[in-house]
């Protein structure tokens, strides 16, 4: 069985920069990064922007190169999820059916995108925007012909998606519960620009957004 100093569970911008403050700070006990994608940590935002639009290649998004993380020794687990935590035995089942014991526990593993219940929710062409592999898996229908696009949620994820494949020349239709766009995080007066900014930009593009569905 394999054993760590320090477990980090997630592989995301939360646990890379876990792992670089404890080198920063001196520690030097092991480390092991155990992530259910299959690459190193990297920039999440982009993904719904400069990556969508292919203007950045995927390797300009990893936090640091992955040469990095051999060179401060810390060692990754990709591809892999954990799926039992015994904190009495301060050992972790892995889905590969191996037990990885560690000193110290980091849970940094992030959550999911909610997805819809309705029927139909589970067809081909409904995605979401999480995951390299999820925007991958998009653009390749894109390639392939799609050209009708609708964009469930007026948050920023999804105003920035709207707004980067309007600007691909495909036919985007936007929905939001609310009877505004980015009605959780930002205030009314905020949320009335930013719509607005949406709707001129919206007239431009052919970009439709329906609000209070």
């Amino acid at each position: 069985m394999n054993s760590s100093d320090v477990v980090i569970v997630g592989a995301g911008h939360g646990a890379a920069q876990c792992a670089i403050a404890l080198r920063q700070n001196g520690f030097a006990g092991s480390i092991t990064v155990i992530g259910r994608e299959p690459e190193f940590p990297y920039e999440r935002p982009p993904l719904s922007k400069e990556y969508f639009a292919r203007q950045k290649s995927f390797d300009r998004l990893y936090i640091r190169p992955p040469a990095f993380w051999a060179e401060k020794e810390i060692a990754f687990r990709l591809g892999i999820e954990v799926t039992e935590v015994d904190s009495s035995t301060r050992k972790l089942t892995l889905s590969t059916g191996e037990k990885h014991g560690y000193g110290k526990l980091v849970w940094a593993a992030g959550g999911d995108p909610r997805r819809i219940s309705c029927s139909g929710a589970d067809l081909v062409g409904v995605h979401s925007v999480r995951t390299r592999e999820d925007c991958d898996r998009l653009m390749a229908q894109i390639d392939a012909g799609a050209r009708n696009i609708v964009v469930i949620g007026g948050g920023y994820i999804g105003l920035e998606a709207a707004a980067v494949l309007s600007k691909l020349g495909l036919n985007v239709t936007l929905l939001e519960a609310l009877p505004r766009v980015l009605a959780r995080v930002a205030g009314a007066e905020l949320s009335a620009f930013y719509q607005m900014e949406h709707r001129g930009f919206c007239r431009k593009r052919r970009l439709e957004t329906v609000l209070s569905l």
